[in-house]
């Protein structure tokens, strides 16, 4: 196994030999902002990663205006290449970073810990967000923040917008094929003590076509639970959205902050599984108090608190089954913490505790009696985390460094009966003991060259899923399973100068106890403790060509290992890892284009490209994806406060999947592998927005 003191010698060599080899002084370089964060405008959406080993890059919000908004996980993997989305529905979709997805990454908001509630995840923490409420996302990559609970390969961090004083906002309406629809508002609005926000959003969807003319239910013909007529002639989905926020600020020092979003989606169809959702329900709230220069010794003090609660009511109304079911899903997490920043003439410190606690719990009836089926699909599983961070950043001459160290006590208990896993074992309640770290090193080898390199160990506790799940009498989790570590090794380099960029990144990651899915030798499913290692990189550019364009490109390649293996697998690949995926684009943008005072004019035409999907887990029930290549087409025009956009995503109306079938229906409480479900075919949609 890849061993932690190891790493950390080859990253300390590496940055000495970088210095050694420097031909002249760096000069005062500096990063185009403080933590060397990657930046995304994504109008009304940002997309932030806080990555010292990453280069910043900036795409114009006017640029991005016109995507297709549709879902925060098809935003993120059309801009980062090293972003792969895993195709659920036609809402409520995942993503994975590099290979990491899943459980295997956080989502947060506002700093707090955001997971859905259904146990086939097809209400993912990303499909809970309206993105009219968003401001950025911060990206992480690798266990490089310690900062945050829990995560192992990555997180991503939803900040949402904050009101502000005067009076504004912003006016929405998009739609497009396939009878999508999205109008929405937000107006914000005070003065120097007291501001408010208000938000709504609307939007629904039918049922998208792929590229050989199926409707999404059609996913379904001819396996298990095919849909009915009711169904067949469904929408996608129906959901709104209500936000609002109240800034208090009785001086210069000292914000309170006040929020609660409230949001109802019906009828999603979700043909990957055997369940739709009828209905879910999801409540947001979120107090938080930052003091500004509280002390000498305290330059920001932040304190929160937040419940994220989720209600999920998955049906088979909309199925050709025996015996329709349907269940009542429920997950409360509730948590806070306190931090303290302060620059100090040694470095810049950051440190803080936290803490949060989860409670989920479901049930599955008969739709046609009412009759309880399964009283514990999910045993009221508690989880209870408390864990403590320190950080700091200093910048020597030519050297950035920033080294963190994190701990985590976890607890986690079934309170109902375990009637199916205490055939197998005993065990219930588990501790879990979490320390992780962090130091990345970053050199200024000469003016428009940068070096960097990384060690970091993070863990992550099994979920309620893995071990407490009661699906069947041959499905259900394990409670003896261990929490997963990750002990992962970045590098990379980035040059730069006035019309070019070029950045290279490697990573290795050797995952310890990692959790994945079994077929067991007694002929039941369940969640067994691996050893793996994931390992890959990626190469991005920039290059101004001409007067106003722009060529943008990126490929993203990683691969995944065992070095152990699950029952009744002998398959070396790790499931879940997405193959080779390459992304080339020329963009236009023009200021007062036809000499119109206060006008944009901007326009991008894309070639995205994923090699076969071959390196898998066909014992896992992976199976082999074809290749693909599409095109895409945006164009934008602003005029003062009006935005107008125009685009055709699978411009040519190609056939194609990007997620294979590994992840196993919990809710099903088969264990059965998912069906693939195909990307839509040609999407032409538009939005006007009006800011003032």
């Amino acid at each position: 196994m890849f061993q932690t003191g190891r790493m950390l010698l080859i990253t300390l060599l590496l940055v000495f030999v970088c210095h050694n080899i420097s031909g002249k002084e760096a000069g005062d370089k500096r990063e185009k902002n403080k933590q060397g964060d990657e930046v995304y405008e994504l109008a009304p959406v940002v997309v932030l990663g806080k990555s010292i080993s990453y280069e910043n890059r900036e795409i114009g919000d006017k640029a991005l205006l016109t995507h297709k908004v549709v879902d925060l996980a098809e935003i993120l993997s059309d801009e980062m290449v090293e972003v792969q989305m895993i195709r659920k529905s036609g809402y409520g979709n995942e993503v994975s970073i590099r290979g990491f997805g899943q459980e295997n990454i956080n989502v947060l908001i506002d700093e707090g810990i955001l997971e859905g509630a259904c146990g086939s995840r097809k209400d993912p923490a990303l499909s809970h967000i309206n993105m009219l409420t968003v401001k950025e996302l911060v990206v992480k990559q690798g266990p490089f923040d310690v900062t945050k609970p829990g995560y192992l390969g990555g997180y991503i961090n939803v900040i949402t917008k904050k009101p502000d004083s005067g009076f504004s906002g912003e006016i929405v309406s998009r739609a497009g094929s396939y009878s999508f629809l999205s109008n929405g508002f937000m107006v914000t609005g005070g003065n120097e003590y007291v501001k408010g926000l208000l938000g709504y959003n609307y939007s629904k969807s039918g049922q998208y076509e792929d590229g050989a003319g199926n409707v999404i239910s059609q996913v379904r013909d001819g396996v298990a639970a095919s849909y009915n007529n009711a169904g067949i002639n469904a929408d996608s989905f129906k959901k709104h959205d209500l936000w609002g926020k109240i800034n208090i600020t009785p001086s210069e020092k000292l914000s309170l902050l006040i929020e609660h979003t409230h949001g109802e989606a019906r009828d999603i169809l979700t043909p990957r599984v055997v369940f739709d959702t009828e209905k879910e329900i999801n409540r947001f709230s979120k107090i938080s108090l930052s003091i500004d220069n509280a002390s000498g010794f305290s330059d920001k003090l932040t304190l929160f608190i937040y419940r994220n609660a989720i209600e999920h009511y998955p049906f088979q109304g909309f199925r050709n089954v025996p015996v329709p079911k349907n269940n009542i899903v429920e997950s409360v997490i509730t948590g806070g913490g306190i931090s303290n920043m302060v620059e100090t003439g040694y470095a810049d410190i950051m440190y803080g505790v936290d803490i949060y606690h989860r409670r989920w719990w479901g049930d599955v009836y008969n739709s046609l009696t009412g009759a309880l089926l399964n009283g514990y699909l999910i045993p009221n599983v508690k989880s209870f985390n408390m864990g403590a961070f320190f950080k700091a950043d200093k910048r020597v001459d030519k050297w950035a460094f920033s080294i963190g160290l994190r701990y985590d006590r976890f607890s986690q208990k079934a309170d109902e009966e375990l009637v199916f896993t205490q055939g197998i074992t005993s065990s219930n309640k588990q501790r879990d003991s979490l320390p992780g770290g962090y130091l990345m090193a970053k050199y200024y080898l000469r003016d428009g060259i940068t070096l960097f390199s990384g060690i970091g160990g993070s863990h992550r506790p099994p979920t309620s899923a893995e071990r407490y799940i009661q699906g069947s009498a041959t499905f259900f989790g394990n409670p003896d399973l261990k929490p997963v570590s990750n002990s992962e090794y970045d590098m990379g380099i980035t040059i730069e100068n006035k019309r070019w960029e070029i950045s290279a990144k490697a990573f290795y990651s050797d995952l310890d106890d990692f959790i994945y899915q079994e077929l067991n030798s007694a002929v039941y499913q369940s969640y067994t403790n691996i050893d793996a290692r994931i390992l890959g990189g990626d190469i991005k550019f920039r290059v101004d060509i001409l007067d106003s364009f722009t060529l943008n490109g990126g490929m993203a390649l990683q691969r995944g290992y065992k070095d152990s293996f699950p029952d009744n697998n002998r398959e070396k690949a790790l499931g879940q890892i997405a193959p080779l995926k390459t992304r080339l684009s020329l963009d236009f943008h023009r200021a007062r284009p036809f000499d119109i005072e206060d006008t944009e004019l901007y326009s991008t035409i894309e070639w995205v490209h994923s090699e076969d999907a071959d390196h898998i887990d066909q014992d896992a029930g992976e199976v082999p994806i074809t290749g693909w290549d599409i095109m895409n087409i945006r164009i934008g025009y602003r005029y003062k406060s009006v935005v107008f956009n125009f685009g055709i995503e699978n411009v040519f109306d190609r056939l194609y999947t990007v997620a294979n079938s590994y992840e196993w229906d919990v809710v099903g409480g088969t264990g059965v592998n998912p069906a693939i479900v195909n990307e839509p075919g040609r999407f032409i949609y538009g939005s006007v927005a009006f800011n003032w």
